[in-house]
């Protein structure tokens, strides 16, 4: 059974993503009656559903609906009106926006350029007679756009869950369409950069899923902060049995285990710098000398490397080598925190949900509203992993129970929310709170 979240609340992000039934919605502003009934029959006919809003406010109350157009009308006798701009702002960056007003072209110029400037792609002037037509016309581009972008998030968002990357955010589809290009062009580096936790071994992972050429070969891990300093050289180019004391075996190394497939270097800012010097030739040449050898070996890895520290600052201060820098910086993905896309808040907690529901013999199917807004008020510093191990934890407590709720959170969390002073201003997050790493993530 698929996870919900009980108490009226809307169906689990991944149920949508499979659901392409639904038409999309334009959303409109008409202060004239007659106008807005032609309007919004004009959009019933075009294939969508005509929604109706008075100002900026009720952006709120669309989330979860699949709106990405609007038709906003700017005003009356030459006077513009300012609700309708704060709407179209409102709107800007997520609707292809349609303004119109009667005579139009015949307002000041500077109004008409204010309006676009708010955010209106196109103007239209609906006193004319060609008003319906001209409408028409556009919006049926612009439907017919969002309609194919829209099946390309789908199916770009789909193909990452089943790679185990999860998110509806705007943030990470942007990630997941890098990963997707960036999976093809195998013979290239790859930086990743983002906070613990934030899943950066998993996007390396998919890249090499994803890659035709080396998705055979093998994908090696090397945790260079875990590597011990007198044996990084052997760990990472392999050694000759004899070359040190020790070394009773010849060893590969982990560029030469990873030949035909990729290497990832996990926390590469922690490498020293006797180590970048040969990375970097092993990275110029495609050749690794291994300890105790006379000659170098060719090898055919990609590397893919991440790091939560800031490269570029660590070059400046010249802990961190510029030319590798650049070396390794080919292509680059750089994965935001969830206090930046809390979006994704819910649909991980369903994917945590449904891997571990074997952990609570009731097989908890559902997350109570007050679960999900305890955790929106948390700071979650280690991002999507400390959000998996709250998940984790709730489900061994939430013994007998069919929902997560906030009685299955431990003592540390509940004391933790009770400091909180935005646990007692309110239960929900605004916009300006998701925006406050304080208020939740």
């Amino acid at each position: 059974m698929s996870p919900r979240l009980s108490q009226n609340s809307q169906r689990p992000a991944h149920e949508k993503l499979l659901d392409d039934a639904r038409p999309p919605v334009v959303v409109i502003r008409d202060e004239n009656a007659d106008r807005l009934k032609i309007i919004s029959q004009l959009i019933t006919s075009c294939g969508a559903t005509a929604l109706i809003v008075k100002d900026a406010s009720e952006i709120d109350d669309l989330e979860g609906d699949r709106h990405s157009v609007a038709v906003i009308a700017l005003g009356k006798d030459r006077h513009p009106n300012e609700t309708s701009l704060a709407l179209i702002r409102e709107l800007k960056g997520s609707h292809k926006i349609i303004a119109h007003g009667d005579t139009l072209f015949s307002w000041p110029i500077g109004f008409r350029c204010r309006a676009l400037l708010s955010g209106a792609l196109l103007l239209l002037d609906s006193a004319a007679p060609t008003f319906t037509t001209e409408l028409r016309s556009s919006l049926t581009k612009l439907l017919q756009s969002e309609n194919e972008r829209h099946s390309e998030e789908l199916r770009i968002k789909q193909q990452m869950r089943q790679l185990g990357l999860v998110g509806t955010s705007a943030q990470m589809l942007s990630v997941f369409r890098s990963v997707v290009r960036f999976g093809t062009l195998s013979d290239f580096p790859v930086l990743i950069t983002g906070e613990t936790g934030t899943g950066k071994e998993l996007i390396a992972n998919s890249l090499h899923q994803l890659d035709s050429r080396r998705s055979k070969g093998p994908f090696v891990v090397a945790n260079c902060s875990a590597i011990s300093s007198g044996i990084a050289e052997s760990e990472l180019f392999g050694h000759r049995r004899g070359s040190f004391t020790g070394a009773d075996t010849d060893r590969k190394g982990l560029f030469r285990s990873a030949d035909g497939g990729v290497l990832f270097l996990d926390e590469i800012g922690d490498l020293s710098q006797s180590l970048q010097a040969k990375l970097l030739r092993v990275l110029q040449e495609d050749r690794v000398l291994a300890v105790g050898y006379d000659r170098e070996i060719p090898i055919d890895v990609r590397v893919i490397a991440a790091t939560n520290k800031n490269l570029e600052a660590m070059v400046s201060e010249g802990s961190f080598r510029e030319d590798l820098y650049h070396r390794l910086n080919v292509l680059s993905i750089s994965v935001p925190p969830l206090r930046e896309r809390p979006e994704d808040l819910r649909p991980l907690i369903e994917h945590f949900l449904s891997k571990y529901s074997s952990l609570n013999q009731s097989s908890v199917t559902a997350i109570n509203a007050d679960f999900l807004d305890a955790v929106q008020q948390m700071k979650l510093s280690g991002n999507a992993r400390q959000l998996e191990n709250i998940v984790r934890r709730a489900l061994l407590n939430a013994a007998g129970e069919s929902s997560l709720s906030l009685n299955d959170l431990t003592t540390a969390e509940w004391q933790l929310l009770a400091s909180n002073e935005s646990s007692v201003a309110g239960p929900m997050m605004n916009k300006t709170d998701a925006a406050n790493p304080h208020a939740g993530f």
